[in-house]
């Protein structure tokens, strides 16, 4: 089996799908093909929990997400999105609705707030980010990833975490808020599902 041969070699991550389709769930940017999570889709996330690996929905369609927290017994990631509150944003079709982000928030899940071209500026993607913050809860955002494959980047490298942080605590986030979105928000799920 293919997920017990990337276990073996150290996998403990895995994104369900992208942007090509795939036999395993629905994508945001593609037609529905499964209306969701197809039966081997199912079968992969229960063989994820089972073996202790990380399930990242980022690119999934709101069915899939809705499927997969529907099987899982852990936290779910979702590496790489932003809340969508508005249509005419660049590729917003990768933006999730509020609803999107409350099934990750039933799983104690992450979302990665990405620090893409959804945002218009890197104090738009702080105002983007105390919105989610304000649907899910501290407990549930976190940094995105993607960041070298980033459509028009407003954070240019993680290097500039430290003025990430600060602008995160101008907006009123105390520091231990701070550290959860910074990291701690994953370690706590990564310390729930590997193995």
């Amino acid at each position: 089996d293919q997920l017990d041969e990337v276990y073996a070699d150290g996998v403990r991550c895995i994104q369900l799908v992208h942007y090509a389709p795939n036999p395993l769930g629905d994508l945001q940017t593609s037609d529905s093909q499964h209306n969701g999570l197809s039966k081997l889709g199912k079968a992969v996330v229960r063989k994820m929990n089972r073996l202790g690996m990380v399930i990242d929905v980022a690119h999934a369609s709101y069915n899939t997400v809705k499927d997969v927290a529907a099987i899982t017994n852990q936290p779910l990631i979702l590496s790489h999105s932003i809340l969508k509150f508005t249509d005419d944003r660049p590729i917003a079709i990768r933006a999730i609705s509020k609803e999107h982000a409350k099934i990750i928030k039933s799983t104690r899940g992450v979302i990665g707030a990405w620090p893409s071209g959804f945002n218009s500026s890197f104090q738009d993607y702080i105002d983007n980010i105390m919105r989610l913050i304000d649907v899910v809860g501290v407990d549930h955002v976190g940094l995105g990833t993607d960041m070298d494959s980033n459509y028009k980047p407003v954070l240019d490298s993680y290097l500039q975490l430290a003025q990430w942080i600060d602008a995160l605590k101008a907006k009123g986030l105390t520091s231990d808020e701070v550290k959860k979105v910074a990291g701690g928000n994953v370690v706590r799920v990564l310390g729930k599902v590997l193995k």
